[in-house]
């Protein structure tokens, strides 16, 4: 039993400490291959709940949840084989990814666990909200350039060059940067409802993270304001709740409108010719993602595989091509076809479900379930509308989260 216990300590020490890292997504070079730092941390959790379920030490509890995560395997591995260049495949990743929700179902198996996880992950973004703030003020002492300023991304993409940063952290994207603080603020509100955060620590890091998080300036950011007022509406139970929501739910549309149009088109020389209202460049990205599946309706192009092809010149006059769909639901539908959709959303959907499902005890644990949904509608259901995240490292470990808490949790604190 003591052996038991120490392997439990051991594994839920390193799962914790895979959470902590997330955001410290700057790749490394190992071996000839670019990982994460947090990929070496999963691995040693991995092998650990292994070695431990080899000797009577972990369980393996049989779940439903195991059957949308092969089904989605299986999609991607024929996706894969029928792909139109199979040397490019991604398949290994996909395969981590359901690692990352498989580990993650099996060691969350309390309230308590899931607060510590919770903690860990707040603690990591925590870091890089400091690093983001000393950055945007880098920003404006002088340090611009992404060489000199590790938490600013380099260029405007296709917005207008001026005198502000556009933040990453210490992601590859402000857009992904955005998506983890969707998840981030969600933790916060369900750490501070449950008294794990001070009331002062709480307003300390909730400027931080909506400050931070305007500096994105991704699509992503009408979700925080949907989120937040629909959590507002359904604990003050009042007229500003309710403005609240409405608010949130106007702004968030808001964002999906000005994402979808524009009124300028840029020359090569750099300058702009007025027009009427017409399609970004996000929606011709949308349109040839979305034919891409109609060519390979299946299994589609393959995994790892460009599905896009969107021309477009930015406002500095420099011409780019948009080879990601930047929709998660056209990504996945040109990348792994019919089969690959259905399979991946099988599994955000029974991890919602499971969630809508939970039946918590008190309001403590109620706030916890609500805090999970919203992650989920802003960081995957709503943010996926305007970008490709199904590879997110961040989202599988918020789904598995999901599945524990409505399937396997204990509501014991």
């Amino acid at each position: 039993m003591e052996d038991k216990l120490r392997a439990g300590k051991w594994l839920e020490g390193l799962y914790v400490l895979f959470v902590f890292t997330l955001p410290f997504a700057t790749p490394i070079n190992i071996f000839g291959a670019r990982l994460q730092f947090s990929d070496l941390v999963f691995l040693a959790a991995a092998f650990v709940w292994f070695v431990s379920f080899l000797n009577r030490r972990e369980t393996f509890r049989f779940d439903l949840f195991y059957l949308c995560l092969a089904a989605y395997a299986a999609a991607a591995t024929f996706s894969t084989i029928f792909s139109a260049d199979p040397s490019h495949s991604k398949l290994a990743g996909k395969f981590y990814l359901l690692g990352v929700a498989f580990l993650t179902f099996n060691i969350v198996t309390s309230v308590s666990i899931l607060k510590r996880v919770m903690l860990a992950w707040l603690l990591g973004a925590g870091i890089v909200l400091l690093l983001s703030l000393f950055g945007i003020t880098l920003f404006y002492v002088g340090f611009r350039d992404a060489s000199q300023n590790i938490v600013v991304h380099q260029g405007y993409g296709s917005l207008p060059p001026g005198n502000y940063p556009r933040i990453e952290g210490l992601f590859s994207y402000p857009a992904i940067f955005c998506n983890f603080l969707a998840v981030t603020w969600m933790f916060v509100l369900a750490l501070w409802a449950n008294n794990c955060l001070r009331k002062r620590s709480f307003w300390l890091i909730a400027a931080s993270l909506f400050i931070v998080d305007a500096f994105t300036l991704t699509p992503g950011l009408g979700g925080i304001f949907l989120v937040t007022g629909y959590f507002l509406w359904g604990k003050l139970k009042s007229g500003f709740g309710r403005l609240a929501f409405v608010s949130g739910l106007l702004t968030a549309a808001a964002f999906l409108f000005v994402t979808s149009v524009t009124l300028f088109s840029n020359e090569p020389s750099g300058t702009q010719i007025t027009q009427q209202i017409a399609p970004s460049v996000r929606v011709h990205a949308w349109q040839t993602a979305f034919e891409t599946f109609l060519q390979n309706p299946l299994f589609g192009r393959g995994v790892g595989m460009p599905i896009a092809n969107a021309e477009f010149t930015d406002p500095s006059g420099s011409t780019h091509i948009l080879t990601d769909a930047h929709n998660t639901y056209l990504s996945v539908l040109g990348e792994s076809g019919l089969f690959g959709f259905l399979t991946f959303m099988a599994i955000v959907c029974f991890a919602a479900v499971s969630l809508i499902r939970w039946k918590p005890e008190s309001e403590s644990h109620k706030t916890i379930r609500l805090c999970l949904l919203l992650a989920m509608l802003d960081a995957f259901f709503y943010q996926s509308l305007t970008g490709s995240y199904e590879d997110m490292r961040h989202l599988w470990v918020l789904f598995g989260l999901a599945v524990a808490v409505g399937r396997s949790v204990k509501v014991n604190n």
